[in-house]
């Protein structure tokens, strides 16, 4: 890939982030690193649309990179229901505690230096650095596989440690020449974003079309390249929803497993003789397994362990897998 190549496409992208960016409120004129790095952490498993709001909440409710190191994890993981992968905000609280005790508060501004903070990639260093810092660090996540692979023609698996190896020195060498990092990179995220989307993008609006790879070769759809993983697999979960004056039976579940931290009813081992189911069966789809999920009436005396009751509005207070938060939020008490 030659100089002249690398440039016309920085340029390109830059040029469409200045026209196109959308108005989000952590694009400050100076950047706040704290306030980039929360909406890296949501934004990595999560829609823009979907994760604005979490950002707006939790930063309300932690507004300085102290206040969440000094959080109470139940806050922090009540105000996280309903985005999933829970173990970002667990990492984030770590990586809070380990800026405040061994940076005084203030997050790295080097990308090296980024990347010794718990819950800090390479992506997320890349894009804090960039972003807050002017240093050349090209980011790569979904977005930009998609957008370099078809520009380039690169068909290496981009689920392979080949291909994240060479889409990250890619990336590297085309930012080296750029006198806007901030732009480039932010550019190429939201250009993958809003215009080479997964499907349907808008290759006959597009300035690259011309010299793109992958359109020109009738590629498009077939770039980029991921190796395919093992069967999905699914798991069967009976819970025991006991509700009782005092509120409705919840246990915290312990650090292992999915869901860990979270509060949910007690589990059973088995479908209860009889049982009454309180709603129907749900099927909960995580990235790697389908989870079915069991909610069975029953009396207070099954229960074989310390169990404590919790109001509707204590319960709102605590961090509950999303479909456990609706099933509080619904039931009847």
């Amino acid at each position: 890939m030659g100089t002249d190549s690398l440039n016309t496409f920085r340029i390109s992208i830059e040029d469409y982030y200045r026209s196109n960016k959308r108005s989000l409120p952590w694009r400050r004129e100076v950047p706040v690193p704290y306030e980039v790095w929360l909406s890296e952490i949501i934004l990595q498993q999560t829609r823009v649309a979907q994760g604005t709001p979490y950002w707006v909440k939790i930063l309300k409710a932690f507004p300085t990179i102290e206040a969440l190191a000094n959080a109470e994890e139940d806050k922090l993981m009540s105000l996280w229901t309903g985005l999933g992968y829970y173990n970002r905000a667990r990492n984030l609280q770590k990586g809070a505690k380990q800026v405040v005790a061994d940076f005084g508060g203030e997050l790295p501004s080097t990308y090296e230096g980024l990347l010794t903070i718990t819950g800090i990639g390479p992506y997320t260093a890349a894009a804090i650095a960039s972003i807050c810092f002017n240093q050349k660090v090209g980011v790569v996540d979904g977005n930009v596989y998609r957008v370099l692979s078809r520009f380039f023609g690169i068909s290496t698996p981009i689920n392979q440690t080949a291909g994240i190896k060479e889409f990250q020195i890619l990336a590297n060498e085309i930012i080296k020449s750029s006198s806007d990092p901030a732009s480039y990179n932010q550019g190429i995220m939201e250009f993958g974003a809003l215009h080479c989307t997964p499907k349907k993008p808008l290759c006959m609006m597009c300035d690259l079309a011309d010299i793109c790879s992958a359109f020109n070769d009738g590629k498009v759809d077939q770039l980029p390249v991921k190796v395919k993983k093992g069967k999905r697999t699914a798991e069967e979960i009976h819970y025991a929803v006991v509700q009782t004056k005092d509120g409705i039976a919840l246990r915290k579940r312990g650090t292992d497993g999915i869901w860990a931290g979270l509060y949910e009813p007690p589990r059973l081992s088995e479908a209860p003789e009889n049982g009454k189911e309180v709603t129907s069966t749900i099927v909960h789809k995580l990235s790697h397994k389908d989870l079915k999920c069991h909610f069975w009436d029953v009396p207070k005396e099954m229960l074989n362990e310390p169990t404590t009751y919790y109001t509707k509005d204590e319960a709102a207070e605590l961090g509950m897998p999303i479909i456990i938060a609706k099933l509080v939020e619904n039931i009847k008490m």
